[in-house]
């Protein structure tokens, strides 16, 4: 499980350092997706959605020298307006981290108001997700880095496992996260585990730290971010990455 070691200072202070832009486009995308997500897939939300849902993953490194290239904006649109894919992210995004948590024994529990009751059901949905968004928005997309930004940038429902992320984990302890991660192909597979595992390691640390992890977003300058604990993390462990910031998060061993 990982553990908050930093303070409210410390909190504050890594959402604050944050890249501003990167605090723009996830609100940008995140106002538009909430209301795709509560309409129709053929509503005008659609087209609005896959143009700022492009704006941001360009500007979060798609379409650069080794990075996946995005498909075009019809292509994006048509995918977006798929029902199947609309229902799944529709699903996902009614979880933040706090439908997570682990039990004593470690077992992987959700709180009774998640949709889901049964953690098999959860893996099989978001890694055919990440699936869905890896081929519907890139082209030639083999690891999980974008397809998790589209979700993060879509739903707030957990990190992107881009490198900084990764380094902040591995700076934290946890294991597993060197190199690039690759989309998995089943649950069965390493990597498929440890995607499937991180929210309820995060959803258990929030719900342990919920009150300092609380203060120390609303002491920050952008304290809407206390209703998004899969934002949080993201930004908190991608700060973490830099050595000369102060561990945040904390692995047990």
């Amino acid at each position: 499980m990982l553990r908050l070691v930093g303070n409210i200072e410390d909190i504050a202070s890594a959402i604050d350092d944050f890249r501003p832009s990167y605090h723009l486009d996830f609100i940008n995308v995140q106002v538009i997706a909430e209301r795709y997500l509560q309409a129709e897939p053929t509503s005008e939300h659609v087209a609005l959605l896959a143009q700022a849902l492009c704006t941001a993953l360009r500007n979060w490194g798609a379409c650069r020298r080794r990075s996946p290239r995005l498909r075009s904006s019809a292509q994006i649109e048509s995918f977006l307006r798929n029902k199947q894919v609309h229902k799944s992210l529709v699903k996902l995004s009614q979880h933040s981290l706090e439908s997570f948590s682990l039990s004593r024994g470690g077992d992987r529990v959700f709180n009774p108001d998640a949709s889901f009751s049964d953690a098999r059901k959860f893996d099989i949905e978001i890694l055919n997700t990440l699936a869905c968004l890896a081929s519907g928005l890139f082209i030639n997309n083999t690891s999980v880095t974008y397809p998790m930004k589209a979700l993060l940038l879509i739903t707030g429902l957990m990190p992107a496992l881009d490198s900084q992320v990764r380094k902040g984990l591995r700076l934290a302890g946890k294991v597993g996260f060197t190199g690039q991660q690759l989309l998995p192909k089943s649950t069965y597979q390493a990597g498929g585990r440890r995607i499937c595992h991180l929210p309820f390691e995060l959803g258990q640390c929030w719900e342990l730290n919920r009150v300092t992890l609380r203060e120390g977003v609303r002491n920050s300058l952008h304290p809407e971010l206390e209703s998004a604990p899969g934002r949080v993390f993201d930004i908190l462990l991608f700060m973490q990455a830099q050595t000369k910031r102060r561990l945040i998060l904390k692995a047990d061993r």
